[in-house]
């Protein structure tokens, strides 16, 4: 580690995208996530209905990658990056009212539009340059292991809040109690994403060309087309598109302990919260490895780990006596997921992506990539309520799950064969 490169304007700016790329994603993603259980019961959900909300916004977001790409080629990243966390920041108020499904349809929308368009190919490209040519493991697994932690202290912070205003049986809970609890945890969200646009503002630098660039750079106009046509950018869209069908899985350990092992609401967040604490360990270890034995073959080990983690899944029986298995799962899906998120864009390097057409790139990988953002809730959704909160519908969510992990090792030896021939 060559630690002359780690100035103060340099940690300062790192350090602001690492808030600004977690701090989008808490109102859309983490209340949801470790709250789930009084998520559902505040709002008067299905598991499906939850399900078409977040496909909803996946929908939205799809198409806001491939739009959002070229944008982040063009336009100041600093200016994006802090119009997305102030949209996203005031739209938070509105949550706080509890609104009703349809509503709340509308806002999965915007935060569909919000959170990408503006946001996601801006942020993965600063990342890009911050790390040079040398270490994009380390720049993409610091950017990830961060928003981990940046996720960890929050979700901690927000479970703090949430247990103040819950009984101490959280069994007699009235839906009053359980509604400010759930509030509570939304202040935090909507708090920290005017914070992150006051740090991308102050540090996160804008290159001179973009202060002075009056129109958009013509060649940029060709860039679609140049990646399209680009084998390793499909690859790499179906290695994410694994990678995020693992990482969507996450969203129901805390529904399945509540359902499958009878854990009590806040028992359940707490595990959901705690094992968030993996993911800087996790992404900001496989960074520096895959700097020294290259990003595919490490996301190829994580693969092998994620999926024998949601095998597992399926051939543990529910018991208090097997609590710790549980666990165990938990914790090791986590560290192969995390590292995963960690260094899967570092491939653009791998595969000598051009760097001025990385948002368009980022966008096209995106595009596909993300498409788990539609059908993952729905699918999630529909096989819990199909059995009514049986064991029967997880073990066929985890066993699908497995099987996008065997899909995506096989496309990434496949992308590795063909850097090594255009090499």
């Amino acid at each position: 580690m060559k630690f002359s490169r780690y100035s103060l304007g340099r940690v300062l700016t790192m350090f602001s995208l690492v808030i600004a790329g977690e701090a989008i994603f808490c109102l859309p993603f983490h209340i949801a996530r470790y709250f789930r259980p009084t998520f559902v019961d505040v709002f008067g959900f299905s598991q499906t209905q939850l399900g078409v909300l977040g496909s909803t916004y996946g929908i939205i977001a799809t198409f806001a990658y491939i739009f959002g790409g070229p944008l982040a080629d063009r336009v100041s990243v600093r200016k994006l990056l802090c119009f997305s966390l102030i949209i996203t920041g005031c739209s938070g108020f509105y949550l706080l009212k509890i609104p009703s499904f349809h509503e709340m349809i509308w806002l999965f929308a915007f935060w569909g539009f919000s959170t990408i368009l503006p946001f996601w190919a801006a942020l993965i490209r600063a990342t890009r340059e911050w790390g040079g040519h040398d270490e994009q493991g380390e720049a993409f697994g610091i950017l990830d292991g961060g928003r981990g932690l940046i996720a960890a202290v929050l979700a901690t912070l927000a479970l703090y809040f949430f247990s103040r205003y819950m009984p101490a049986n959280d069994q007699t809970a009235t839906m009053l109690q359980k509604t400010t609890a759930l509030r509570s945890t939304m202040y935090v969200y909507t708090s920290v994403c005017f914070v992150a646009a006051a740090f991308v503002w102050l540090f996160v630098p804008e290159p001179a060309k973009e202060r002075l660039a009056a129109r958009p750079d013509k060649r940029t106009r060709g860039h679609l087309i140049q990646v399209l046509k680009m084998p390793s950018i499909w690859l790499q869209a179906i290695i994410i598109v694994g990678a995020y069908c693992m990482f969507k899985g996450r969203d129901y350990f805390s529904q399945y302990a509540s359902d499958i092992w009878g854990w009590s609401d806040v028992n359940a967040a707490g595990l959901s919260a705690l094992s968030v604490w993996i993911r800087p360990l996790a992404a900001i270890k496989a960074g520096f490895i895959a700097d020294l034995f290259s990003s595919s073959r490490i996301i190829i080990v994580c693969f092998c780990l994620t999926g024998a983690a949601y095998v597992s899944f399926v051939f543990t029986p529910p018991g208090q006596a097997l609590t710790w298995l549980l666990w165990i799962n938990v914790i090791t899906s986590c560290l192969g997921i995390f590292a995963l998120r960690g260094i899967y864009f570092a491939l653009l390097e791998e595969s000598s992506i051009p760097k001025e057409m990385t948002g368009t790139a980022v966008g096209v990988i995106s595009f596909i990539g993300y498409t788990p953002e539609i059908f993952m809730p729905l699918l999630g959704g529909w096989l819990i309520d199909r059995w009514s909160g049986g064991v029967t519908g997880y073990k066929v969510l985890f066993m699908f799950l497995c099987l996008m992990s065997v899909v995506s090792i096989i496309a990434t030896l496949v992308l590795r064969r063909a850097n090594r021939s255009r090499a």
